[in-house]
């Protein structure tokens, strides 16, 4: 389930992001028949991976459950809001930790986005087998793609994609005065890309102060405190606005009293690549102010997207040959719990009968003792093993009159 780039503007991303992931993870668990989720949100998509039983229920519970949180924008949202299934599900997850999924092709931000966002619905206790399975699987696919077709050679992210648009703007950069808001991932890959085209030292703003310190020292630029940002606005060329502030930092009656102030006659050029949105829209509207966001960075993307029309190809015959094999994977776990029952008992078993035989040998040293556990356990394996291995091929052929026969032969349930 899913609202992105390619079907939603920026304000329905917005209305439908999730300010709070514990609360949203609550929410998520009382969706119908739902028993594993994860979250992934940036700044251009949402969407959430569900496991359960009940496909069609659930899917039309996510749905209504995502359009409710678009508040006004709910006829947007029911346009905007895609969905897969099963081996749909797969291959989109697939395409998205490849990088082709994303505005900019090939992205290498992505791949920790969604391994983040994993280690996040880990914590919060939302996933389980199937999406612990996915998404590891998923993050090796996505580093092969990258390894082996080098798609994300020279590729943008979200923030040198705007940087690249503030030069066709702006033309050169290299005498321009530019101020940073924030200093986490999308900022640091603003500043690095801004610094190898800008030979002014770049001001670096964010809340922590030691982390704008920290990125500053390491690219020669300058550290501001966010309360001292007044300063520096007052005579910047261009602010690239991109932290996870769930409010406005510069809103319109803050642009338009700073605007009075200004000491540069320029115009002055904002992008704004945040999710919420950093700067008020009315914004927009003031006199010697440029307002761009997320929407305006299309053309780029686009261009980025035929320069890598080969990678993206090649990237498509890995996925053709990952997707059977994670199909496969997530039909073979689908009898875990069956073959965990089946070898725990085995093994209750076994060590139960060995209790008794070693109380009626007595005294024995426990080198003795050691041959005899092993031979026992390595009997019981070769035994199972080929029930294990039949019980997963059985699940992986769609076979379910054999494993229900298993289940009742060896009472597993």
């Amino acid at each position: 389930m899913r609202i992105t780039h390619k079907t939603a503007h920026v304000p329905l991303l917005e209305a439908v992001s999730f300010k709070d992931k514990t609360n949203a993870y609550s929410e998520l668990r009382s969706l119908d028949s739902a028993v594993e989720s994860v979250i992934i949100q940036t700044c251009n998509r949402i969407e959430l991976y569900l496991v359960s039983e009940q496909g069609d229920r659930t899917v039309k519970s996510a749905i209504e459950y995502l359009e409710n949180r678009a508040s006004a924008h709910t006829k947007d949202a029911s346009k905007a809001i895609e969905y897969s299934v099963n081996h749909d599900a797969l291959n989109h997850l697939l395409r998205v930790t490849s990088g082709l999924e994303s505005m900019v092709i090939g992205e290498g931000q992505v791949i920790n986005q969604v391994w983040n966002a994993y280690l996040e619905a880990e914590k919060a206790k939302a996933t389980g087998p199937v999406l612990n399975l996915l998404f590891n699987r998923a993050v090796n696919v996505g580093n092969r793609v990258r390894r082996e077709t080098g798609i994300n050679k020279g590729a943008v992210s979200m923030g040198s994609a705007a940087v690249e648009l503030a030069e066709n703007l702006l033309g050169s950069l290299n005498e321009k005065k530019i101020l940073i808001m924030g200093a986490g991932e999308t900022g640091t890959l603003v500043a690095k890309a801004m610094a190898r085209r800008c030979l002014n030292p770049i001001f670096i703003a964010n809340r922590t102060h030691e982390r704008a310190l920290r990125l500053a020292e390491e690219l020669g630029g300058k550290a501001v405190m966010f309360d001292k940002l007044g300063e520096v606005l007052v005579d910047a060329d261009v602010v690239f606005c991109c932290t996870s502030a769930p409010h406005y930092l510069l809103t319109k009656d803050l642009v338009s009293w700073l605007s009075k102030a200004r000491q540069n006659k320029n115009a002055l050029v904002v992008f704004d690549i945040s999710n919420p949105r950093n700067v008020e829209e009315a914004v927009r509207d003031l006199r010697h102010v440029k307002l761009y966001n997320i929407d305006d960075l299309t053309l780029i993307t686009e261009r980025n997207k035929q320069e890598r029309e080969k990678s993206v190809k090649e990237a498509y015959k890995i996925l053709d040959q990952e997707l059977p094999l994670l199909e496969n994977a997530v039909k073979a776990d689908s009898v875990r719990e069956i073959v965990a029952y089946l070898l725990s008992q085995v093994e209750e078993c076994r060590r139960r009968e060995l209790a008794k035989a070693f109380t009626m040998m007595g005294e024995s040293d426990e080198r003795r003792r050691k041959i005899i556990s092993d031979l026992t356990s390595i009997l019981l394996k070769q035994t199972f093993l080929p029930v294990v291995e039949n019980l997963r091929q059985a699940a992986t052929n769609e076979n379910p009159k054999l494993i229900e026969v298993a289940t009742k032969l060896f009472n597993t349930k």
